[in-house]
């Protein structure tokens, strides 16, 4: 049976190596769900700037809902806010501080992202700045995290090396209550307020809709997925999922093989 509402990670669950997908096969999926009454909804780390640019050549991209930024910004599919929610200056740029000087979290790339910008001290003619700006397309760089007055929605934090459940472990243990810190796959770790994430944001939209998790559908392959994934009815992890999602029901197919729209497909039938 279809779900009333299907939600998906992109990086890693939707989009295959490349951060790409199958236009065609998408759009004609969103018509008949749209038709059928589904609604179809991304759940990203990502800002909104580059999932729109992402789902722009889709006719029916207008049926699309976005949370992005881990949960803290929910849109329609042109933008107009539904929910929004920041750090406190305080918090964020105490976390800030503590990243840059803790020796465990040596090494780390950051990004403060806003609404409408993100903002990182890596110098702006980097090789790491051209390629954190593929996904962050208002990256702009500053001497100082202290420069930022912009409202802050979430900080992603990167490393060159995939394992980094004990920078998470250690990040959770500094800022209980204040902050939560997540995997998200690709040696990253988001940082939200502790009410804030992918599920919190299907919550949100169910209830405005009229659709309880029970009758909703989502896919993902890291650990800020998996409260999102033990929500839904049917939270399903793509075959090439992180560790921390060994207990959710896995796909057959990876992201590479198109998991997500070959189960939507089945569904559809």
């Amino acid at each position: 049976m279809l779900p009333r509402l299907i939600a998906t990670d992109l990086d890693g669950t939707f989009l295959d190596a490349n951060g790409a997908y199958d236009c065609q096969q998408f759009d004609a999926i969103l018509g008949e769900m749209t038709a059928r009454g589904s609604r179809f909804v991304v759940t990203t780390g990502d800002p909104l700037d580059h999932v729109q640019e992402l789902f722009a050549p889709l006719r029916n991209r207008e049926k699309l809902t976005y949370v992005v930024e881990d949960g803290a910004l929910i849109t329609t599919a042109n933008g107009s806010q539904l929910q929004m929610t920041i750090l406190p200056q305080l918090h964020w740029q105490t976390a800030v501080s503590w990243l840059e000087t803790a020796p465990i979290m040596a090494g780390c790339f950051i990004i403060a992202c806003g609404a409408e910008r993100a903002y990182t001290t890596l110098p702006a003619d980097s090789q790491r700045f051209a390629e954190s700006r593929e996904f962050y397309p208002s990256l702009t760089s500053v001497a100082d995290f202290t420069m930022v007055t912009a409202a802050i929605l979430k900080l992603d934090i990167t490393w060159l090396k995939t394992d980094v459940v004990a920078q998470v472990a250690a990040f959770n243990a500094r800022f209980a209550g204040e902050l939560v810190g997540v995997s998200s796959g690709l040696g990253g770790m988001n940082v939200a307020r502790p009410n804030v994430s992918k599920a919190a944001g299907l919550d949100f939209l169910g209830r405005q809709w009229g659709i309880a998790p029970a009758e909703m559908a989502a896919f993902g392959d890291s650990g800020n997925d998996l409260t999102m994934l033990q929500l839904v009815g049917q939270g399903l992890a793509v075959a090439n999922a992180a560790p921390e999602l060994t207990t959710q029901p896995h796909l057959k197919g990876t992201n590479e093989q198109g998991a997500v729209m070959a189960q939507i497909a089945e569904w559809l039938v």
